[in-house]
């Protein structure tokens, strides 16, 4: 069997595309980050004139950029593991081994998150909640959405990587990954 034949593998390559995206939609918020980083050390050190929003912005958007491009990550099979064993098996145990750990690990803890954040996220939409640590007192829905939002994007991503295994399982080998699409700059 070829991976053309696999319904698992072109599916797989059709989630992928989804963290692909994701990933380079996120890596945008880097921009957003510099800049009031930027800002801050200038205002603060040329013209002794410290912002009161700066830190806050930079927290919330570091804490979203590293939450939502956690299915890139993953996709782009960027997450620390331990090779050792792992390289020397065939790619069915591999697969084996990864379905297992996805199932029972995986996609459950992926699941409580998107939960669970979904909890904290509706709780700081209706009590329109701010950071009461800043004087700047920011609302904090916008930060708390990326917790779920990175938890359905980790599901989908997670749900790509299953089907990849369930084609390894019965092709013998991994399938050819998605072709990462060019971003122009």
């Amino acid at each position: 069997m070829t991976d053309r034949d696999s319904g698992f593998a072109r599916t797989a390559r059709r989630l992928d595309l989804i963290a692909l995206a994701s990933g380079h939609i996120t890596a945008w918020l880097i921009l957003p980050m510099v800049l009031s980083l930027t800002y801050e050390v200038v205002s603060r050190y040329v013209f002794n004139a410290p912002t009161e929003w700066a830190y806050d912005m930079t927290f919330m958007l570091y804490g979203s950029f590293f939450m939502l491009g956690a299915a890139y990550t993953l996709q782009r099979k960027g997450h620390v593991r331990t090779d050792l064993l792992y390289i020397g098996w065939s790619p069915r145990r591999q697969a084996a081994t990864d379905l297992a750990c996805y199932l029972v690990m995986f996609l459950p803890f992926v699941g409580v998150f998107v939960f669970t954040g979904w909890g904290y996220f509706e709780k700081a939409w209706t009590n329109n909640e701010t950071f009461v640590s800043s004087s700047w007192r920011p609302i904090t829905w916008p930060f708390r959405l990326a917790m779920p939002l990175a938890g359905v994007l980790l599901l989908i991503q997670g749900l790509s990587e299953c089907l990849k295994c369930l084609h390894t399982l019965r092709a013998g080998e991994w399938p050819v990954p998605a072709p990462v699409p060019e971003v122009d700059a």
